[in-house]
C-alpha cells in the first residue's frame, strides 16, 4: 500500500465495480518515509499513499500507511451503494481482514417535513 499506482489502481477498480463514474483521473499523492521523523515528537509522517477520486456522485479516497497494516478509506455517495460490495472487494484484493465500516448514509437523510421556514429575504425555490 506504499505505491501509488497500486492504490491507484485500487480505487478505480473499486469505483468501477461500485458502478460509479470518475470525473477525471485519480489525484494521488505519495509522501515518502522519512525514517529520521520515525518515533520523534511532534509525529509528521511515516509516509504512505493519499489518493482521491472525484465522482459524479461525490468521492472515494484512502490514506495509506505502509509500515502499518491500515488504511482509512472513505467512499460517500449521494447515490446508494452496497457497502457490502465494498467489503468484498477490500477482502479479495488487498486481503483485508479487520474491517470496520461506518456506514452514515442514514443520518445523512434530508428530513422535508421538517424544513424550517424560508427567510422573508431569500428567494424561494424557482425565484432566483
Amino acid at each position: 500500500m506504499g505505491d501509488a499506482k497500486v492504490v491507484e489502481t485500487m480505487l478505480v477498480d473499486l469505483i468501477d465495480v461500485l458502478g460509479m463514474r470518475l470525473l477525471d483521473k485519480a489525484h494521488m499523492y505519495e509522501v515518502e518515509t522519512e525514517i529520521s521523523k520515525l518515533g520523534v515528537e511532534p509525529f509528521e509522517d511515516e509516509g504512505g499513499v493519499t489518493g482521491v477520486c472525484v465522482l459524479s456522485t461525490s468521492h472515494c479516497s484512502i490514506h495509506t500507511w505502509p509500515l502499518r497494516p491500515f488504511f482509512v478509506m472513505d467512499v460517500y455517495s449521494c447515490r446508494d451503494f452496497e457497502t457490502e460490495a465494498v467489503e468484498k472487494f477490500l477482502r479479495e484484493r488487498l486481503g483485508a481482514y479487520d474491517l470496520q465500516v461506518t456506514d452514515v448514509s442514514a443520518s445523512l437523510d434530508y428530513k422535508f417535513a421538517n424544513k424550517p421556514a424560508l427567510p422573508e429575504h431569500l428567494p424561494s425555490a424557482g425565484q432566483a
